[in-house]
């Protein structure tokens, strides 16, 4: 009993610490007076990027900067933000690409919104907006076409892409950006437009070959496993957040009737990939191939994971976990005393490769 509330408790306090990490990148800040400070910057979700700027200088002062201190910051290499004023409020905007035409983005608690801008002509939204209404007592799916139009008088010197333009049913970061580019393209052939991020793929994988060790409750032996996970996930929505599945073997001499136990992950993950050394939690269910008669024909249990990944090279992670399996009922047996039933616990270590 004092070793499950252990497990419980920990894996609770590092989900905690997890949550509560920072992620200084590399970056700099241009003042309101035009000075620019290079220190890093925290990286964090597009929500949060559109509100606050956390900076530390080269002496690792942290200042909280609100669009009202700043003009712009930005990350090396990487996103760039500029203030400005929407609506009687200032936000920072999130500056996709520079040219004949300037695209902009921002996420707040509506969603995601996109703005351009040109030359002599005022900041605009590309509204977007999907919803169903009723026809002839049918339901139907109606999506606006405002940004369509939108583009095509901002871009209307450029005719050889209107067809382009009306084809662009829901505006994102890759069709507006490639099309700003081609229109700057086709307008001015002297001089390139500026992009300010490199293009991410929207949807990668990772892999992860491991070997390990799991104790069963009730079983003085550990089993062997072997297998693999497979993580997906997608850079421009999210880089820390996976989700995870893959296949796990244990050759059992135990349970009864079975020589081989598999079991599927079917898992969400954080990563917290700011350094080499990398903390992890997961958590979900794990399903099996057969019922486990030794435990009231369970196929499948919840599971919480903890671990760390190391970074060997710039794809490759020497990776480590601790992971539980447990039945989702908590049964309370005295006043002061809950059961968290749990089924197995294993460790495991691996590569993770992204590829």
């Amino acid at each position: 009993m004092r070793l499950r509330i252990i497990l419980f408790i920990a894996l609770s306090i590092h989900m905690f610490q997890v949550k509560s990490q920072t992620d200084f990148r590399p970056g700099y800040v241009i003042k309101n007076e035009g000075d620019t400070v290079y220190g890093v910057i925290d990286y964090r979700g597009d929500q949060l990027m559109s509100k606050v700027c956390k900076f530390k200088n080269s002496n690792n002062k942290l200042f909280s900067y609100s669009p009202f201190d700043i003009q712009s910051f930005r990350f090396v290499d990487g996103k760039y933000y500029v203030s400005w004023k929407l609506n009687d409020k200032k936000v920072f905007l999130e500056y996709l690409i520079k040219g004949k035409v300037n695209i902009y983005y921002q996420r707040d608690d509506s969603g995601d919104h996109y703005y351009m801008d040109k030359e002599n002509s005022e900041l605009v939204e590309l509204v977007y907006d999907k919803g169903v209404e009723f026809v002839e007592g049918r339901k139907v799916i109606v999506e606006t076409t405002r940004h369509i139009g939108l583009l095509n008088y901002y871009m209307q010197d450029a005719p050889e892409l209107r067809e382009r333009i009306n084809s662009i049913k829901k505006p994102n970061h890759q069709n507006l950006t490639n099309l700003a580019e081609d229109y700057h393209n086709i307008i001015c052939k002297n001089e390139e437009c500026l992009i300010y991020e490199k293009k991410r793929p929207l949807l990668k994988v990772s892999v992860v070959p491991f070997i390990g060790i799991t104790k069963f409750r009730g079983y003085e032996n550990f089993m062997g496993a072997i297998g693999a996970y497979i993580y997906f996930w997608a850079p421009r929505a999210n880089e820390k957040l996976f989700f995870k599945s893959g296949l796990v073997s244990l050759e059992s001499t135990q349970f009864k009737n079975i020589t081989h136990v598999y079991k599927i992950p079917i898992q969400l993950q954080y990563i917290f990939r700011a350094k080499k050394l990398q903390p992890k939690l997961s958590g979900g269910i794990n399903l099996y191939n057969a019922s486990l008669v030794d435990f009231d024909n369970l196929r499948h249990t919840f599971s919480l994971n903890a671990g760390l990944d190391y970074q060997l090279s710039k794809r490759i992670f020497l990776s480590s976990s601790f992971n539980s399996d447990y039945v989702p009922l908590l049964v309370a047996k005295t006043d002061d005393e809950i059961d968290f039933n749990i089924i197995s616990y294993s460790f495991i270590v691996g590569l993770r490769i992204d590829l």
